[in-house]
């Protein structure tokens, strides 16, 4: 915690203003005894191996790691991520954190009798069963925080993810709602879903249910899925059909979710904005860029499966490449109107400060009006100077500029807060010229 704290207190140059409220942001204060990183890093290495070693705290073992590797990513030692993410996800599937479907969950139900002694799921397993609705509430979350973090390792290093939906580790837990909704009870009324209901048509039944927790992981279990359809062919057409089906469900259902009053009134405090204007963005490039991949998607004889050819393929594509810029460019203008009564000196409140994830996405519809530019110059020399043709080229050109300089823009404002961002962006650039 030590060493999240001392990057949270790093981004704070000045005393914050008074929200919305009167109230005032309390400041974390880093001792000056404090230890140096490597050394917070081999403390919390040392924890988390004598927390298995004596079968205590497994829990905040789990918790410890998942932010360890975090840590990782963003101080740019995307190895150890990896290494310290695929440990602790092995461990969680030993745990069955990655099973808790709705028989498991009813278990906790308000109303519902406890199963006996060995018929529960939990018995004989590594952590019991929860002691209430709560701790039930944190498995979950805890799982799908590392599903997340996990194929956010993929991302970056190219290795295979741990949850690769095989057998071995099929996933069955229930998409995350908020705490509250489980020990309030809420959450077990809800109809439910998991991963396999994206690819079988299902997924959104309840979609006007769906949290921002549901949206943002059925975002990357569509954007993962994508990927590996686009490296090897689909195991049949009527799974990528429902597949591309759920990923516009996401689009007009993150429409629904934040045009409705919890979302639309003004944020009591600029903490809450911020958070709302993030996820809706993080949420609406999951979807994106997970469209941007299904334009790839061939079956085994390289026919593509859900379009007719290549220009309609390169059309939408183009299509969704431009979108992104359009959520980019929103989110900005809302980040830029939260940061209207702070002092000059201060680092306003804005994506780089908040999740490098936004970073990391926008990699792919800038990689796509990239490979756009040098298709388009060559169609320019073809064309005679002065010609209606040559012209409408160059005013394509100049309106994909405009759309890739507000992606490069939010990219580059990660530099300083999150380095790895732009390391990935160089390399997507590098791979996208060779």
């Amino acid at each position: 915690m030590m060493l999240v704290a001392r990057d949270m207190g790093s981004k704070l140059t000045v005393e914050p203003p008074p929200d919305e409220t009167g109230s005032r942001p309390a400041i974390f204060i880093m001792p000056e005894s404090t230890p140096s990183d490597d050394a917070l890093v081999a403390r919390v290495q040392a924890q988390c191996t004598q927390s298995l070693a004596d079968v205590d705290r497994l829990l905040d073992y789990i918790q410890a790691s998942l932010l360890l590797s975090h840590w990782f990513i963003t101080h740019r030692r995307v190895l150890e991520a990896q290494y310290t993410s695929a440990v602790v996800n092995r461990f969680i599937i030993n745990c069955q954190l990655h099973q808790i479907d709705r028989t498991t969950m009813q278990e906790m139900a308000p109303g519902t009798i406890p199963p006996p002694d060995g018929a529960s799921r939990w018995d004989g397993s590594l952590l019991g069963r929860p002691k209430d609705r709560e701790e039930l509430a944190i498995r979950i979350s805890l799982f799908w925080g590392s599903f997340f973090l996990d194929k956010i390792t993929c991302l970056l290093t190219g290795v295979p993810p741990t949850y690769d939906d095989t057998d071995v580790c099929h996933i069955t837990t229930a998409f995350p709602r908020m705490r509250d909704e489980y020990v309030s009870g809420t959450a077990f009324e809800i109809p439910y879903a998991s991963v396999d209901s994206l690819f079988d048509g299902t997924s959104f039944s309840s979609q006007h249910q769906d949290s921002l927790n549901t949206l943002q992981m059925k975002g990357v279990a569509l954007l993962d899925r994508a990927m590996r359809y686009v490296s090897r062919a689909p195991a049949s057409s009527k799974e990528v059909v429902h597949f591309y089906e759920s990923v516009k469900k996401l689009k007009s259902t993150t429409k629904q979710v934040f045009s409705t009053s919890a979302y639309t009134r003004p944020a009591v405090t600029r903490s809450r904005a911020l958070f709302v204007t993030t996820a809706k963005s993080v949420i609406g490039l999951l979807a994106l860029t997970a469209e941007i991949h299904a334009t790839h998607i061939k079956n085994s004889d390289g026919a593509f499966m859900l379009f007719d050819d290549e220009d309609s393929a390169l059309k939408d594509r183009i299509d969704a490449a431009h979108a992104c810029a359009t959520v980019v460019a929103v989110a900005l203008d809302e980040l830029k109107a939260m940061a209207s009564g702070f002092p000059p000196e201060a680092k306003q409140p804005g994506i780089e400060q908040t999740c490098f994830t936004l970073g990391l996405l926008l990699a792919f519809p800038a990689g796509v009006l990239l490979e756009k530019f040098g298709q388009t110059e060559s169609r320019i020399e073809m064309e005679r100077l002065g010609s209606h043709r040559r012209m409408q080229l160059e005013q394509e050109k100049s309106d994909d500029e405009l759309q890739l300089k507000i992606m490069l823009n939010a990219i580059h404002a990660f530099r300083d807060d999150c380095p790895i961002v732009d390391d990935y962006w160089q390399a997507m650039q590098h791979a996208s010229l060779a």
